[in-house]
């Protein structure tokens, strides 16, 4: 599901940089004079301007889907740094050209740089012919709008030297801290970008042709081009050199039928009495650190490690954490160490003030910004947010939830057409004007004036209250079903079982006790199977703007790359954010209630280590990834 329209920024260069480099010579022979004068080379940008539609990786990292056009503001170049290595990618030197600008609508930038001879000297021996390490060609890298830190690296860089290409770009970015650190890497007009390939291109054989024929920006050298007949840097796959984002891009768009974010549930005659609305999404575990110069290898920590290689379907992108992912367990309290936005606190769970670390989002104010690139086929989706690279290496079960980027949706339960006619009790119980049946005692609570009682799903059915919901279709269902055995009998780890301690929290109803009855209750039912919704008041997460009191639920989707299309199985890189792509998401259906707002009303609450792809479908989600590259993912839940 791949990149960004590839956004293959394509780089034609011509030409080397000025006043670049550190006085770190490859050879001891050198011309004073050269340390005096300049040569020249010019580059060449050219833009994205390819576009389509995808969803699985190709051969050559390209998407079934197509490509997307980037926006303007995603493709402006600012500032250059170039850097040119030996052909076994040792450091050679580099150089910044700034002072650059995209005109609207144009797909180019041709600055024109020049680096001092002595630096172009190191590629030479002490006769002035090319070195061992570059007579095959020189490797060109190109960095478009890079950081500081970044720059400040490359220029403590020695010759010869490797580890530059291991150079990492952390970003940081919180809802509950005032700090952060490199977000203007997507900040409109400066996208951080850099090669999408390695770039071998020929030089002069003969330091002195720098002298004669290249000593001004009129001559200057030409790396993506022909060069007095003499050098072809232009044929056999050279030409341009092809740059993308550092980043990928989340899109949206209202994926339901109803156009409102509404969807229902429940099957049959019953479809549309229920409804789940969407009234909020929220990013998670953006990871904090990635290469800036990508690379892909077999198993996702560095074996047969290929520099700015092409993806492919059964290779894997590295990732800075590789080591960490692939830990047996996940201890929760290191993960914000390593993601901006963590799903889980530090003891591995989910609350409201979890919730709060959240990269949280009114889906209303998603769907009022930007409308993407107009030339997409597929209308209606809308920018959301930027993303940074976060993969997941060999074995593929270790794509787990705690170290997945995800969007986390927040629902409400509605009362659709006819459930009123259908099942008054539940009509009454999602309006908040609730009461226990003439000669029923229950467990309900008030919230605003409005009375609640709890909700139970057992097996995808929905009960009513216990006494009044529950208890009835047990007795109906008979000893020998599952939902009389649930409720009757005493589940692993509890002496009692759910009915007898439900009897006890109604006894409990305003005493002193009534919340550690209420837990013994949650630990045996949710034992038993039964999942519990409690009524809430939204405006305990946003007195300001919120959806008011109702029950409220949670749905977990884990972005896809790949798709494999196999349920139950996850295959390399399947679940993953890679740069360069934008993933177009919609909602498109929803099967039934998510995950309960208080963990320990869940069965089956989610956890760091669990696994991103298992049986219970809660949503269905559709994802498009292009080549910025996109990738439509249609989500169901």
């Amino acid at each position: 599901m791949k990149n960004w329209n590839r956004f293959f920024a394509a780089i034609l260069t011509t030409a080397l940089v000025a006043g670049c480099g550190k006085d770190n010579p490859g050879n001891n022979n050198v011309d004073p004079e050269d340390s005096k004068k300049a040569a020249y080379m010019s580059i060449s940008v050219a833009l994205p301007s390819a576009k389509s539609t995808r969803s699985e990786t190709e051969n050559g990292g390209g998407s079934t889907g197509g490509t997307e056009i980037g926006q303007d503001k995603e493709n402006n170049v600012k500032k250059i740094l170039l850097l040119l290595a030996n052909e076994d990618n040792t450091f050679g030197t580099s150089c910044t050209v700034e002072n650059l600008s995209v005109d609207p609508g144009k797909s180019t930038v041709k600055p024109t740089a020049k680096i001092m001879r002595t630096e172009l000297r190191k590629f030479y021996d002490s006769d002035g012919n090319l070195n061992d390490k570059a007579k095959n060609g020189i490797r060109v890298y190109v960095f478009c709008n890079p950081t500081d830190e970044l720059i400040t690296a490359i220029e403590g860089t020695d010759y010869g030297n490797s580890d530059w290409t291991d150079k990492i770009c952390q970003v940081l970015q919180s809802q509950t801290s005032t700090g952060s650190k490199n977000i203007a890497i997507w900040a409109d007009n400066s996208f951080l970008m850099s090669n999408a390939a390695s770039a071998l291109r020929q030089i002069p054989s003969n330091f002195e042709t720098w002298r004669v024929n290249h000593d001004t920006e009129y001559n200057a050298f030409d790396l993506s081009g022909l060069n007095n007949g003499e050098i072809d840097n232009l044929s056999n796959g050279r030409g341009s050199i092809k740059v993308e984002r550092s980043v990928a891009r989340f899109d949206f768009k209202d994926g339901s039928s109803t156009n409102n974010n509404t969807y229902d549930i429940g099957l049959g005659e019953q479809k549309g009495q229920l409804q789940v609305k969407l009234y909020r999404m929220a990013l998670v575990n953006m990871s904090q650190n990635f290469y800036y110069l990508r690379r892909v290898s077999d198993d996702g920590k560095g074996r047969n490690k290929e520099l700015c290689g092409s993806e492919t379907p059964n290779n894997y992108v590295d990732d800075t954490d590789a080591d960490f992912k692939t830990a047996a367990n996940l201890p929760p309290a290191t993960l914000k160490g390593h993601f901006n936005y963590p799903l889980f606190d530090n003891n591995g769970q989910i609350t409201e003030d979890t919730r709060k670390q959240w990269d949280n989002y009114w889906i209303d104010d998603v769907l009022a910004s930007q409308e993407d690139h107009k030339d997409y086929t597929k209308a209606g989706y809308h920018i959301w947010r930027y993303v940074t690279e976060n993969t997941i290496p060999q074995d593929d079960d270790k794509q787990r939830n705690g170290i997945t980027t995800g969007v986390v949706f927040k629902g409400k339960l509605i009362a659709g057409n006819g459930l009123e006619t259908a099942n008054q009790d539940l009509y009454n119980a999602i309006q908040g004007t609730y009461n226990l049946p003439e000669g029923t005692q229950g467990y309900t609570y008030d919230i605003d004036g409005k009375t609640y009682p709890i909700l139970y799903v057992f097996q995808n059915m929905i009960y009513t209250g216990w006494n009044a919901g529950v208890a009835p279709a047990a007795e109906k269902a008979g000893e020998t079903s599952d939902l009389y055995k649930a409720y009757f009998n005493a589940p692993e780890g509890s002496s009692e079982s759910p009915n007898a301690l439900y009897q006890k929290l109604v006894a409990a109803k305003g005493q002193s006790n009534e919340e550690s009855v209420l837990n013994d209750f949650r630990k045996a039912a949710t034992s038993a199977g039964f999942t519990l919704y409690q009524a809430s008041d939204d405006a305990q997460t946003d007195a300001e703007r919120n959806a008011g009191v109702g029950y409220y639920f949670y749905y977990y989707y884990w972005n896809r790359h790949n798709d494999n299309e196999q349920p139950g199985t996850m295959g390399p890189m399947e679940f993953a954010v890679v740069r360069n792509n934008v993933y177009k998401l919609a909602v498109t259906g929803i099967a039934k209630l998510g995950h309960p707002r208080i963990t320990g009303n869940d069965p089956d609450p989610v956890d760091p280590d669990d696994p991103n792809e298992k049986g219970d479908a809660y949503l269905t989600v559709s994802v498009e990834v292009l080549p910025w590259v996109v990738r439509e993912n249609n989500i169901e839940f």
